[in-house]
């Protein structure tokens, strides 16, 4: 056999022929260099995908962190600006809160001007906000009010002493019913009329004004009262301090109660101002300002 043809059978059996290049020219590659070459590709290989997965890792890593650490650093600092903004919103409100020339607060018409009674009942689920003032419970917006009015009577020699304030629906239940009885017992009214006849002095329950905390009644005698000094002085100065009589007489077609001076009303010094000049009782001082 030609020397030339056992080159190419070797050469044939040992090695791989790559055709590289436009000029056609033939390249003839070890085994061993082959070898190496798809070791180094898989190598290379390997590294782009550890290198993916240390990508991959990182990401889902900082996905975690950020989750547990960076979102939540963020909402607590986001809910503390809230805080800080809604207290100093509320400290705002505080400075511009208005007072009277007595310096007591002027509160709302929602407050000064809340009303129980017939046509505005309410029942035994409502309790207002309560607090003692000169032994007797009143509704806590008023206090001040009251404890003024008591110091600016005593510094011009009166007392004032109240012996009632503010009174539960059960009281008043109580009180209604035991004037009905009385009615029935004493004058020998029917339940019919015994029952209408008492509404005149002593509100049903969930009718009185009284359950509001806004009112208070004097010690004395209803009929005698109106004649006293205290009275006359309550006339002249109670106005600027945010009180007015509750029932003033001639006027039961609105209030539905026998006149009654003894009985006080908080209703703010502006509203208690505009009453006395237009000489209305709380029920048509309030239609009053429906129809402004």
């Amino acid at each position: 056999m030609p020397k030339h043809s056992r080159k190419r059978q070797v050469l044939h059996r040992t090695d791989r022929r790559v055709d590289l290049g436009p000029a056609g020219r033939n390249l003839f590659i070890s085994r061993d260099k082959q070898l190496q070459s798809r070791q180094v590709r898989r190598i290379k290989w390997g590294m782009r995908v550890v290198l993916a997965l240390g990508v991959f890792v990182g990401a889902v890593g900082l996905g975690i962190f950020a989750a547990f650490y960076i979102v939540p650093y963020f909402q607590s600092e986001m809910l503390l600006e809230s805080s800080s903004s809604q207290a100093e919103s509320s400290a705002s409100q505080v400075d511009l809160t208005t007072y009277d020339e007595m310096g007591l607060p002027v509160y709302s018409n929602e407050i000064s001007l809340f009303v129980i009674n017939r046509d505005n009942p309410a029942d035994a689920s409502y309790v207002p906000d309560t607090v003692e003032v000169e032994g007797v419970q009143v509704e806590a917006h008023m206090a001040n009010a009251l404890q003024m009015l008591v110091e600016a009577a005593k510094a011009d020699g009166l007392a004032l002493t109240f012996t009632e304030g503010y009174v539960s629906y059960g009281e008043q239940e109580q009180r209604f019913q035991a004037e009905v009885e009385r009615l029935m017992t004493e004058e020998g009214l029917t339940t019919v009329m015994a029952n209408t006849q008492a509404r005149l002095t002593v509100p049903m329950a969930g009718e009185c004004d009284q359950q509001t905390g806004l009112c208070v009644q004097l010690e004395g005698d209803p009929e005698t009262f109106p004649d006293s000094r205290t009275c006359s002085w309550l006339r002249s100065n109670m106005g600027k301090y945010g009180f007015v009589f509750r029932y003033p007489e001639d006027k039961e077609d609105y209030t539905g109660c026998t006149g009654n001076l003894t009985v006080l009303r908080y209703v703010g010094s502006e509203n208690a101002t505009a009453m006395a000049q237009r000489s209305l009782c709380l029920e048509e001082y309030i239609t009053y300002l429906a129809r402004q």
